[in-house]
């Protein structure tokens, strides 16, 4: 029952990497959802962006830097999900403000980086966190995607309280995902 509903989004993004009306229809669900954090994190074109867990129709690293300019740089540990995220970018000419690594949160250096996203399918989450946490630079903003507690046995998360003491919290409604909460390192 683990990953059900990672397992199914990766399937939909596949579909919307491909299909030009299966994106534009399912980028609708991440739009208000990624205005949201945006305004949480106070992003600006000046941040340097990191997704971790883009699949392969990484929409959110694609509005972040729609919605301010960023450059953001997308990672994710599935060569195929990144395979069809790179092409996906080149698609819609953004070869020069987005990249596509294959890599894995928990050893991929972000330092470099000003803002850091991760998704609510990482996994293991709480651990990604904590290595995120521990390696950014001071002042990086880290942005997790919680799940709803009634579904959070559908998501690789042990243990939500690793996540209780973040600095701000944008609520959503509707969704999978709960919230997103803000850490600032200090």
């Amino acid at each position: 029952m683990v990953k059900v509903i990672p397992k199914t989004t990766k399937i939909l993004e596949r579909l919307a990497a491909k299909n030009v009306a299966v994106y534009r229809t399912l980028s609708l669900y991440y739009r208000r959802l990624v205005k949201n954090e945006v305004a949480l994190a106070n992003i600006q074109a000046t941040d340097k962006v990191l997704c971790i867990g883009g699949g392969p129709c990484p929409f959110s690293g694609i509005l972040l830097h729609e919605y301010t300019g960023a450059h953001v740089t997308i990672i994710d540990n599935d060569d195929c999900c990144v395979c069809i995220a790179r092409e996906l970018i080149k698609k819609v000419g953004y070869t020069d403000s987005i990249d596509v690594l294959h890599s894995d949160g928990n050893n991929f250096s972000p330092k470099d980086y000003s803002v850091i996203h991760m998704a609510v399918q990482v996994s293991p989450m709480e651990k990604v966190f904590c290595h995120l946490k521990q390696g950014c630079r001071y002042g990086a903003k880290i942005l997790v995607r919680l799940p709803k507690k009634t579904l959070s046995n559908l998501y690789s998360i042990n243990d939500l309280s690793v996540f209780q003491s973040c600095c701000g919290k944008a609520v959503h409604s509707w969704r999978n995902v709960d919230s997103t909460a803000l850490f600032i390192k200090s």
